[in-house]
């Protein structure tokens, strides 16, 4: 193979593919690819096996098992974002080989991008980065209306904490964070201190409104946790699961234990 017909960039064929601050399984899980992203190929592993990548769609870079990456040259990854328009809109979906029935294909996840074909009874003909075809509901694919935050969030509740997690199996505050507001056209880079960086905070008396964010930080740190805000004083956020809370003494809502960590409330630029 010539140098200039070797893949350089990769996209995700997994519903989740862990991204590890070394090229081992039991290395730190520093935070996970999503089904249809597409990745730069850095460099190898000594045997292969593993894969440095660096993901587009926010920089976030780390070690994957190569078997988890169709690895393509720029030219078939530009084609693969001109097909991949259908994204997953439901927390977990089974791709099957009929409609509504047959084996499994894949399971995908909220923010999973595939191409779709035309809606025939209720499905939609689906294919994955590596060429499995199946079907999906037409309910689990988002159409023209967006959810709002709220109805977003109202269908995350409860998901466990996971650190470096990205999905509706497990999410961190910050990967929450970002794929709750990705949905809304905000893109925000992966970690809190970064998502910081990236807003502006709010002057005292300014009514947060739905969507800004509230961070966290211990004294001598930078922002270590945030949350989403619902309007009322409430925020939604990632912590031991995604649940709903409010820094207003009193309320049973109130986390207590955020409540002396609170840098206030901000917006995205």
């Amino acid at each position: 193979m010539s140098r200039a017909a070797r893949p350089t960039h990769g996209v995700v064929s997994l519903p989740a593919l862990d991204l590890r601050t070394e090229p081992r399984h039991a290395a730190e899980l520093g935070s996970q690819l999503l089904m249809g992203e597409v990745v730069r190929l850095l460099r190898r592993g000594p045997d292969g096996g593993w894969v440095r990548v660096r993901n587009e769609a926010d920089g976030y870079t780390g070690w994957v098992r190569a078997w988890g990456l169709v690895e393509a040259n720029a030219a078939r990854v530009g084609r693969w974002r001109d097909r991949a328009k259908g994204v997953v809109s439901v927390p977990l979906a089974q791709v099957r080989t009929g409609k509504g029935s047959g084996a499994a294909v894949s399971p995908v996840f909220f923010g999973d991008r595939l191409i779709v074909g035309r809606a025939v009874g209720g499905f939609r003909p689906v294919e994955l980065p590596d060429g499995r075809r199946g079907f999906l509901p037409v309910a689990a694919l988002a159409g023209k209306r967006r959810p709002t935050i709220e109805d977003r969030v109202l269908s995350l509740l409860g998901t466990p904490y996971l650190w470096g997690g990205r999905t509706p199996a497990g999410y961190d505050c910050s990967a929450f964070v970002q794929q709750v507001l990705l949905e809304q056209g905000v893109a925000l880079p992966r970690d809190a201190k970064d998502q910081c960086r990236r807003s502006r905070r709010l002057a005292a008396g300014v009514e947060p409104r739905v969507g800004d964010l509230i961070f966290f930080r211990r004294p001598g740190e930078s922002a270590s946790h945030v949350g989403i805000a619902l309007g009322g004083g409430y925020f939604a956020h990632s912590r031991g699961r995604v649940q709903v809370a409010t820094l207003e003494r009193g309320n049973p809502l109130c986390d207590l234990d955020l409540l002396p960590q609170s840098m206030g409330w901000y917006r995205p630029r």
